[in-house]
């Protein structure tokens, strides 16, 4: 490694005969609008002051291009204002041109291009391929073929009409003579004793400057032999596919939701990058292995970021409401989801179904004002506890919709009149994505499309400060019923609507609002009072919660994990088990604790023969009665070490361990005179190794 200060122009850029080429592993050229005014404000600092002005560090590797010697710089780090400054002095030259000013054959000949060679080497810049044809299109002068949106000829416009400023004062030739003074440091590496790949990580180690996707892209093809052919077959298709333009977003989400996928462990995306790599060497990839797989994924991806005809209108339909819902937490389970139905596990039905109810749930938490902090947990693992059991994948949906439905925490699936509820009296413009989402699809269920989520505006139709027209509107009921969902509707023309009173807003939501389903219970309205508010938000609520119902699915057949069935006289298998289900008397139950087994198993038994449990508990009853110190049944707690009350009056010992709740069933089904074979209960068996894996050799 050789590193040293030097001027960035006529030392760096101004050698005789040499190529920056621009690996395909770099980022596309996006410097914005405020990266290049800063580098302009500081050339007029030098213009004005005469100082000289560090610029960064550039880091290259140094090779031979072909037989002639001619020296080839691998920009590893500073590709940006590379870039830049070979833009800026091309829009110095043209304005130097029309001024006269010699200096333009000066940059045209030392700086932008090489003389005396060959034609494919005479630019001196080589930027990677997507950029290329802009750079080489501007300095050709071919305005036409320029990307007006680009960056290579945002950055021209912008640094001309600048320097078009700056020579009201100056001289294009002291223009160039301040931008000479632009210092940087250069690190050149040496190939066969500098890793490119660590000194990239090194200096990007803060993650300031390059998103997790660069990277990741550096660290496939940085060190790749065959870069050229990674870059055309896998990455830049797989960019093609989820990065519009400049913008990273997508391909970020995509690379966190992938390796949370993968991986199945959340994680923060400051720690994406280091992630990804640990992933790749724990996973023996190779680099193509890898991008194949990546581009596998990247396919399926795309149509949940973008509008695409790969899938079917429904499947199309759940997905756009998932993006207007802002809800990406759900990304890693519908990777597995999506990638079964590739594989052809399930069908189309069921990938339209198990779409609609993840897009019901996280509407129903949504309304419900479910916290989201538990979301990213419950997708992550979603997959794996529902389909442990691989049985469960030939009752695909049926297993995901149980699974949710019997979910206890926060987590649990909101019911049918929680939702309706909540419809109507929650806050729903706090929530905006949810609140547009919710009055669009209200108006557009029927699939006419008569509101685009981009054009329309929500509109309070009791305004959100009462004036004079609204003083039939207490403090009370203004604050109560504002922002709930039958207040509120949509135009295109909120700030022309306001505070003004019902009267005028009617008239203009009349002749201005499309959405006839939302408003068709506004426009025949004399005033708006509560009343108004409450029994439209029922209609609405009615609306969306006939949209969203699900039928819980309750097939016994589904289980959650592999189970060993265990009858009473196996009672001394039951310690250090995992309860899950019991069953009575040909029905199931699900329940994961032997106390509250027991307490269940009692109560069943009271009301198939009352009195017998108060006869029970009236004569202390225990295993061992003649020697028991604490009873297991009694009229009174005071003799127990942890009471349960089963009823009014009757108390049952919890402090049991699972042999003694099993014990004591057994007897318990001899005093109430029942037939112990109808008992058993299901508990975790160890894990299984799936068959078919087994046999697949």
């Amino acid at each position: 490694m050789k590193a040293d200060n030097i001027w960035m122009i006529r030392d760096f850029i101004g050698q005789a005969k040499v190529l920056f080429h621009i690996p395909v592993y770099q980022r596309n050229y996006d410097w914005s609008e405020q990266n290049c005014t800063r580098l302009l404000d500081d050339i007029e600092r030098i213009l004005e002051t005469g100082e000289k002005h560090f610029l960064g560090s550039i880091v290259f590797m140094s090779s031979k291009e072909n037989s002639f010697s001619l020296p080839k710089y691998t920009i590893i780090d500073g590709q940006q204002r590379l870039t830049t400054m070979m833009i800026l002095l091309k829009a110095l030259a043209d304005i130097a041109k029309k001024q006269d000013d010699p200096c333009h054959l000066e940059i045209q000949n030392c700086y932008l291009r090489n003389q005396f060679c060959d034609e494919e080497f005479k630019i001196k810049l080589k930027p990677i391929k997507s950029d290329n044809d802009q750079f080489v299109a501007l300095l050709e002068n071919k305005f036409d073929k320029l990307n007006p949106d680009g960056h290579i000829c945002l950055n021209y416009t912008l640094c001309k009409k600048r320097l078009e400023k700056f020579i009201r004062k100056y001289r294009p030739s002291e223009i160039l003579t301040a931008m000479q003074k632009l210092e940087i440091v250069y690190i050149e590496l040496k190939e066969k004793e500098d890793d490119p790949q660590v000194i990239f990580e090194s200096i990007n180690s803060t993650g300031l400057d390059l998103s997790s996707a660069d990277l990741i892209r550096n660290f496939l093809l940085m060190n790749a032999p065959d870069q050229e052919h990674l870059y055309e077959n896998y990455w830049l298709e797989i960019e093609k596919m989820l990065k519009p333009g400049t913008d990273y977003g997508n391909l970020n989400l995509f690379f966190m939701q992938f390796i949370v996928y993968k991986t199945r462990t959340p994680g923060k995306s400051e720690y994406l990058y280091e992630r990804f790599v640990k992933f790749y060497n724990d996973g023996n990839y190779t680099k193509e292995t890898i991008l194949q797989e990546l581009k596998y994924y990247a396919a399926i991806f795309q149509a949940f970021v973008c509008e695409n005809e790969r899938y079917s209108a429904p499947v199309r339909k759940s997905l756009r409401a998932l993006r207007l819902l802002k809800q990406t937490t759900c990304y890693p389970f519908l990777l597995h989801v999506f990638h079964d139905f590739e594989q052809n596990v399930i069908s189309e039905d069921a990938l339209e179904k198990t779409l609609k109810l993840i897009l019901t749930y996280l509407i129903r938490r949504a309304v419900c004002g479910v916290p989201t902090n538990s979301l990213r947990g419950l997708f992550t693992y979603l997959y794996n506890r529902v389909f442990k059991v691989e049985t469960n994948k030939k009752k695909y949906y049926e297993s995901i919709n149980k699974f949710l439905h019997t979910v206890s925490s926060k987590d649990q699936f909101p019911s049918d009149s929680e939702f309706h509820r909540h419809l109507q009296v929650a806050n729903i413009y706090s929530n905006a994505p949810l609140c547009k989402f919710l009055l669009m699809d209200i108006e557009n269920g029927d699939g006419k499309e008569t509101l685009n989520a981009e054009e329309m505006t929500i509109e309070h139709i009791m305004p959100q400060h009462l004036g004079v027209g609204w003083r039939h509107i207490s403090e009370e009921d203004h604050e109560q019923y504002l922002h709930v969902l039958g207040n509120l509707s949509v135009t295109g023309y909120n700030s022309e609507l306001s505070n003004k009173n019902f009267e005028e807003k009617k008239q203009f939501i009349i002749e201005n609002s499309k959405a006839k389903v939302l408003n068709s219970d506004v426009w025949d309205q004399e005033t708006w009072a509560v009343e108004n508010i409450v029994k439209r938000g029922k209609r609405l609520a009615d609306i969306v919660s006939q949209r969203y119902h699900v039928e819980q699915i309750q097939d016994a057949s589904i289980e959650f994990e592999y189970l060993s069935e265990i009858t009473l006289d196996q009672f001394k298998t039951a310690t250090g088990t995992k309860l899950v289900t019991f069953k009575f008397a040909g029905e199931i139950y699900r329940q994961n604790k032997f106390a509250l087994m027991l307490q269940d198993m009692l109560k069943l038994l009271d009301r198939r023969h009352p009195n017998v449990l108060e006869t029970l508990a009236i004569a202390h009853f225990s295993l061992n009665s003649a020697n028991q110190k604490h009873p297991y049944l009694d009229m009174s707690n005071t003799a127990m070490r942890s009471p349960m009350e089963i009823k009014p009056g009757v108390f049952v010992e919890s402090n049991l361990s699972a042999n003694m709740v099993i014990r004591f069933l057994d007897a318990l089904l001899e005093e109430f005179h029942e037939d112990k074979s109808q008992f058993s209960f299901s508990v975790i068996a160890e894990e299984q190794e799936d068959e078919s894996a087994e046999n697949e050799d």
